[in-house]
C-alpha cells in the first residue's frame, strides 16, 4: 500500500486536514507549511488517489463560529448576520454553524470545538472573551492547523488572520463627544459613568470591553471637555448576576441630584432603564451601549438620548464572508483589522439597523 495523507501528517506532526488542504488547494495553509508538505510528499513518492480527489472537490466546506450566549439580544443579532452570509454561500458547497456557548463553560466550548475539528471544519471564527479559557481554545485551533479570525473582541497577540468588529475605545469616545457637546451650555456639568468588572475572569489576558469603553470616554472628556466633572459608579458582577438590579439602583440613588448625564456601559440595559425610571437623576441625559428592546422603547419615549451602536449583524456577516474568501483564494485577508464604525442612534434614526433584518427576510 502506498503512502497516505495520514502518513504525511504523522511524519510532519500536523493534522490530516492541513495536509488535505495543502494537497487539494481547498483551504488556507501558510506558504511555508504548504511547501514543506508538498516537498515531503514528493520525497516519499506520495501518489494522490484520483477518486478521493473528486470527493474532496465535491465535499461540503464547513465553517464554525463560536461566542458566548449572553446577552441574548446581541448574539441573536450576530447569528442573524451569520445566517445572511451562510444563505449566500450555501449554493457553493458551504455549511456554516454557529455555537453560542454558556458563560464560563470552557469545557463545553472545547468539546464542541474538538467535535467540529473531528468533523472536518476548514476555518473558525471566535470571540476573544475573558469568561472562557481562551489560551486553551486558541491552542486547540492552532494545533489543528486551522485558519481563524476573531470577531467582536480581538486577540491581536494570537495567530488570528484578521479581526472583524468595533474599536471599543472609539465607541467610548463617541459617547463622550455627544455628551460633552450636549452639556456645553451648562455650568460645571457632572457626568456619571457606570461601568462593571467581572469578579473572577476565566482568562485575565482577554480584553475587558467595558474598561476599553470607559478609557475612551474618560480620555476624550479630559482632552475636549475638561470642565466636565466625571464620577464613576462601578458594578462588581458578571452578566449572569442576579445582583444587577440592586447594584444599579444603589449607584443611581447615590447620584439622584448630582448628575447632568449618565453613560451606562454594561450590558444590563433592561435592568438600567427600569432602575433609572425609579431612582435615576431627573432630567439627566442618558446614553447606553447596544440596541435591545428596552433601549428602543426608551428612545421612542425620549427618555434616552442616544445609543452607541456597534452593528452586530454586520460583524456576523463579515466574519463568514472573510472566512469564505480565505478558503476560496487560499490567501489571508489583506488587512489585519476590519473595524466597524460605531453609529450614534437617536430616536429619529433608531430604525436604521432594521435594514439588515429586512434583507434577511428577502433571503428566506
Amino acid at each position: 500500500m502506498g503512502v497516505t495523507q495520514r502518513d504525511i501528517a504523522d511524519a510532519l506532526k500536523i493534522s490530516v486536514v492541513t495536509v488535505n488542504r495543502a494537497m487539494n488547494g481547498a483551504g488556507y495553509v501558510s506558504k511555508r507549511l504548504r511547501e514543506r508538505i508538498l516537498n515531503h510528499a514528493k520525497a516519499v513518492h506520495y501518489v494522490p488517489h484520483k477518486a478521493s480527489q473528486v470527493l474532496v472537490r465535491n465535499k461540503v466546506r464547513r465553517i464554525a463560529l463560536f461566542s458566548s450566549a449572553l446577552p441574548h439580544y446581541f448574539w441573536n443579532d450576530i447569528r442573524t448576520g451569520v445566517s445572511i452570509a451562510a444563505e449566500q454561500i450555501q449554493g457553493f458547497h458551504y455549511e456554516v454553524v454557529y455555537h453560542a456557548i454558556t458563560e464560563r463553560k470552557s469545557g463545553l466550548y472545547l468539546r464542541k470545538l474538538r467535535e467540529e475539528i473531528d468533523a472536518g471544519i476548514l476555518a473558525v471564527g471566535v470571540v476573544n472573551q475573558w469568561i472562557f479559557d481562551m489560551k486553551a481554545i486558541f491552542a486547540t485551533i492552532e494545533r489543528a492547523g486551522l485558519p481563524y479570525v476573531t470577531l467582536n473582541v480581538d486577540a491581536p497577540e494570537s495567530r488570528r488572520l484578521c479581526y472583524i468588529g468595533p474599536d471599543y475605545r472609539a465607541g467610548g469616545r463617541l459617547a463622550a463627544e455627544y455628551i460633552g457637546k450636549a452639556l456645553a451650555c451648562r455650568k460645571s456639568p457632572r457626568v456619571l459613568v457606570v461601568t462593571s468588572q467581572d469578579k473572577e475572569p476565566a482568562d485575565a489576558s482577554a480584553p475587558d470591553i467595558n474598561l476599553l469603553r470607559y478609557e475612551g470616554f474618560r480620555d476624550l472628556m479630559r482632552e475636549r471637555f475638561p470642565s466636565v466633572r466625571l464620577d464613576t459608579g462601578a458594578l462588581t458582577m458578571d452578566i449572569r448576576s442576579r445582583e444587577a438590579p440592586d447594584q444599579i439602583r444603589e449607584v443611581l440613588r447615590s447620584y439622584q441630584r448630582k448628575a447632568d448625564a449618565v453613560y451606562f456601559i454594561p450590558a444590563f440595559n433592561a435592568q438600567f432603564t427600569d432602575a433609572f425610571e425609579r431612582v435615576g437623576p431627573r432630567g439627566a441625559l442618558v446614553v447606553l451601549n447596544d440596541l435591545d428592546a428596552s433601549a428602543g422603547q426608551f428612545l421612542t419615549r425620549n427618555a434616552l438620548a442616544a445609543v452607541i451602536y456597534q452593528n452586530p449583524v454586520l460583524q456576523g456577516y463579515y466574519a463568514v464572508k472573510v472566512l469564505e474568501n480565505l478558503l476560496e483564494s487560499g490567501h489571508p485577508p489583506d488587512v489585519r483589522q476590519i473595524h466597524l464604525t460605531h453609529s450614534l442612534l437617536l430616536n429619529e434614526n433608531k430604525d436604521l439597523n432594521r435594514n439588515h433584518y429586512l434583507f434577511t427576510g428577502m433571503l428566506e
